[in-house]
């Protein structure tokens, strides 16, 4: 979780504003009987129990806490809260009562309601340093989690005297006097960071010889390699400073061939020379950094929130549109609120999912934002209750968690490319734009983006995943009934997914979109299930390739096959941005078995996503036609008329992958009797 200040005067709440540990003031607010804390957008007990909200009510709770003592209209409210939804009063009435209830404000004089005008609540602001012991709320700064949560260092300095001076007095507490080898001052610092800032300045303005040790460890060896103006650190020292990523070092290894002994030396700038990736121009593919939950109860490290960035990031990569970084790279920032800025810099992220959690006997509260790194835009933030049990074994959170990222980075940049000049944009911009934009099947929508991928193209000519995605746009042409010429179109589809599996033999995307384009269009079967299943080889939980490659099965009257494919995609992919691609697949494979009910189910679930879907509506007429539902499917046809007037059965039989098949004839039987004409 990032650093918020929080203001009550008006400020936009989907503002992220990262400040500096020396810059943050953590204020709580005391609400009747509770302590609302809005760094952790987290309500206590006076006592310091947390008290568990649903998220609409936190989100009210949130934005009634940033106007603290103003009026506040319900449009507002619910524009806010339930921003782009349709709801009713009755859902922030349900939000009002929740909080009532966790505020004990029996008597509504903490959350007032003012008859045809709004909420008004009323509290009291109380500073950090006046909170009273009677009202401990476990509230953590960056600093507190820095001297907490790290052991305490020993610095060992010669030249004391002319490094003596009151400031270090105050900063650092003297606690004992030295070695028989040199006149040496040890001072205990709570924290690495804490103890490598003062020293700098030591070493830097006095020219004092400097060794930073762990309490306990030798130190003569280390003060004896150091020259003046230097600061050593042993090993110990140096792993510490893995969690702050602002420090560097260079290695000097051993003192001697008998020493045992090793040593780092700190950069005397704070920075080390950092050798980019050479990416030939833009990164293809958006970076997400998944950081560990903070432990916002404790005073250490709770293994809790490595498991909970594990599990999500393991998931997170499978998704062939989004690089992950490393867990073992995200572990620097495990101690304390991480700064927007180091973020970028270090784990070179453009989006970055953090927070914290607050544990309860078995359970665990999630409180999650995601957040785009340059812009410091909070893209959404998430509160959900697991069990602890759930999380150490099947955490199925973590596939809706995940959607959550993919879609909210899908929009955000449909709408980057929708405000700015091509030239301007991220390639991965351009990437994500024109899929978002080629799946809602529109015209307009779909012909922009061909564009982008032809800007694309120029930047990244041999890059497999935008020739794959070009190839399931000119296979989306055809089976939308936009091509003109359908055989060339197939050609250069081929020809796409040939360039991008030169460049990548491997590429589960490409493999797919190869699979895709040799089933739908050229017809070659065996051919198109070696593409998917050396995909699914390559990545099992991929469910593009698995929804396609039960597809290609229940076409040939393999249903049982197919279903088993579609289902299984539909599982991995619960939030998709082209969750009605993978509807739309199940319903096909439960037609071949017969199952119409369920072809039907399926099919309206699509269409309820994308309405402009044309194998959706086919697959739905028959359903219904076939579940003697004949009225509903003539007028599911007439809708497919509207979008497709040239539709003819005897032309579907001819482009069909399943003509051959009892299940093409069936299928085809059914559109006549719905009315599609012959």
């Amino acid at each position: 979780m990032f650093n918020l200040r929080y203001k009550s005067e008006k400020a936009d709440p989907g503002e992220l504003l990262c400040v500096s540990a020396d810059d943050v003031r953590v204020e709580r607010i005391s609400l009747g009987e509770t302590i609302y804390v809005p760094e952790h957008d987290q309500l206590y007990q006076i006592g310091g129990a947390p008290v568990y909200l649903r998220a609409q009510s936190s989100k009210v709770l949130q934005y009634l806490a940033q106007r603290l003592g103003l009026l506040v209209t319900r449009e507002e409210l619910i524009s806010h809260v339930w921003r782009g939804l349709a709801v009713t009063d009755d859902s922030l009435t349900q939000c009002i009562s929740d909080l009532r209830r966790a505020l004990g404000d029996k008597e509504r004089k903490v959350l007032r309601t003012l008859p045809k005008r709004g909420f008004v609540l009323n509290g009291e602001v109380i500073p950090a340093d006046q909170m009273t012991v009677e009202a401990s709320v476990p509230v953590v700064q960056l600093d507190d989690l820095v001297q907490q949560r790290s052991p305490e260092v020993i610095a060992s300095i010669v030249n004391w005297k002319g490094v003596q001076s009151p400031e270090f007095q105050s900063q650092a507490a003297l606690v004992s006097s030295g070695s028989s080898q040199m006149s040496v001052k040890q001072i205990r610092f709570p924290s690495v960071p804490q103890a490598v800032a003062t020293c700098r300045q030591w070493a830097s303005k006095h020219g004092a010889i400097i060794a930073l040790t762990l309490p306990g460890e030798p130190f003569d060896e280390l003060l004896s390699a150091t020259q003046s103006g230097e600061i050593l650190v042993s090993v110990e020292v140096r792993e510490l400073a893995q969690h702050h990523p602002v420090l560097s070092f260079e290695d000097l290894g051993h003192f001697n061939e008998q020493s045992l002994s090793r040593a780092f030396r700190l950069a005397p700038d704070g920075s080390d020379l950092v050798i980019e990736p050479d990416f030939k121009g833009q990164p293809l593919l958006p970076a997400v950094a998944v950081l560990p939950l903070q432990n916002i109860q404790g005073n250490e490290p709770d293994v809790l929130g490595t498991v909970f960035a594990d599990l999500v990031s393991g998931t997170l990569s499978a998704a062939e549109e989004i690089n992950v970084i490393s867990r073992l790279s995200t572990a620097a920032f495990s101690r304390g609120k991480p700064n927007m800025a180091d973020v970028g810099r270090f784990l070179k992220a453009e989006f970055v999912l953090s927070g914290f959690f607050i544990r309860r006997d078995d359970r665990m509260q999630l409180n999650l934002e995601f957040a785009e790194v340059l812009s410091r835009r909070m893209l959404w933030s998430y509160r959900l209750d697991v069990s602890i049990s759930d999380l150490l074994g099947e955490f199925e959170a973590a596939y809706e968690i995940v959607a959550k990222i993919r879609r909210a980075i899908l929009i955000n940049e449909i709408r980057r490319a929708s405000i700015k000049p091509l030239g301007d944009l991220q390639n991965y911009s351009l990437m994500l734009a024109a899929v978002g934009l080629m799946h809602r099947l529109s015209p307009h929508e779909f012909s922009k983006a061909r564009k982008l991928l032809d800007v694309l193209a120029d930047r990244a000519p041999n890059h497999p995943a935008p020739l794959a995605w070009t190839a399931r746009w000119h296979l989306l042409r055809v089976v939308q009934g936009w091509s003109d010429d359908p055989a060339k179109d197939a050609q250069a589809a081929l020809g796409c997914t040939g360039r991008a599996l030169d460049a990548d033999p491997e590429n589960v995307l490409a493999l797919a979109c190869e699979g895709h384009v040799l089933t739908n269009l050229t017809h070659r079967f065996d051919e198109a299930e070696d593409r998917y299943n050396l995909a699914l080889e390559n990545n099992p939980s991929d469910p593009n390739a698995r929804a396609l490659r039960g597809m290609l099965l229940a076409f040939q009257d393999r249903g049982e096959e197919g279903v088993r494919d579609t289902e299984l995609a539909l599982r991995l992919s619960p939030l998709d941005p082209h969750r009605f691609f993978y509807l739309a697949m199940a319903a096909g494979a439960w037609f071949t078995p017969g199952d119409f009910e369920k072809a039907e189910q399926y099919a309206k679930a699509s269409l309820r996503l994308n309405r402009t879907h044309l194998s959706t509506l086919r697959m739905l007429a028959v359903a219904q036609q076939k579940s003697g539902k004949h009225q509903a499917a003539r007028g599911t046809v007439a809708e497919l008329m509207r979008l497709q007037p040239g539709l003819r059965v005897n032309s579907w039989l001819k482009s069909s992958p399943s003509a051959d098949f009892r299940t093409g004839r069936l299928f085809a039987q059914a559109l006549r009797e719905a009315g599609v004409p012959d």
